[in-house]
């Protein structure tokens, strides 16, 4: 932190013509980013692992994909008998995937741009099963929708909702975007 601070009082010094401060600064500016990289790369591996990569995170969302996968495995056969929980469950599970990918795809981009927070495990761990009820939201919105502009009640295939709950769970922003824009116009239909 010494060598930051010592760029930073570089690049206020006033007697040295501007040039000479930047390239002062920045070499300052590099030992230090070269020291704390070799902190870093110093610590034991476990550190590293919870740390730097965010290994718990990994290991919770792969682990739950898993188990998401192996659970509709054991008791989705049971589901298909009855069309009533069949559609919903898929709309549930593919919200769940796609927000699984979106935890894995944002931990990615923090990892390599070293911005992982400990303080987003909550994030982490709410974030399927807050992709997989607004998969199922989205779903009941889109068939409230289906309903009202057909009059019928058959959907002839579930990919157009698995599709739907896996983009709601993959982009939570714009799911709830979408439900606050339905319930807008809600509200101006009274």
């Amino acid at each position: 932190m010494g060598n930051m601070a010592a760029a930073y009082e570089e690049l206020q010094n006033q007697t040295n013509p501007v040039e000479k401060r930047v390239l002062r600064a920045w070499q300052k500016y590099r030992l230090a980013h070269h020291q704390f990289n070799q902190a870093q790369n110093s610590a034991s591996f476990w550190w590293r692992f919870q740390y730097l990569f965010g290994g718990p995170f990994i290991v919770y969302l792969v682990a739950l994909l898993a188990l998401t996968f192996l659970a509709w495995f054991l008791f989705g056969p049971k589901l298909s008998d009855s069309k009533i929980l069949w559609i919903p469950s898929w709309a549930y599970l593919w919200g769940l995937v796609g927000s699984i990918l979106h935890g894995l795809w944002s931990h990615w981009q923090h990892v390599s741009d070293r911005r992982l927070r400990k303080a987003w495990f909550s994030w982490y761990l709410l974030l399927p099963f807050l992709g997989g009820i607004l998969g199922a939201l989205m779903y009941l919105v889109f068939f409230a929708g289906f309903i009202a502009a057909t009059g019928g009640v058959q959907i002839q295939s579930e990919y157009f909702v698995m599709l739907l709950s896996a983009l709601a769970g993959f982009s939570t922003e714009w799911a709830v975007k979408t439900l606050h824009e339905v319930t807008e116009l809600i509200k101006i239909g009274k």
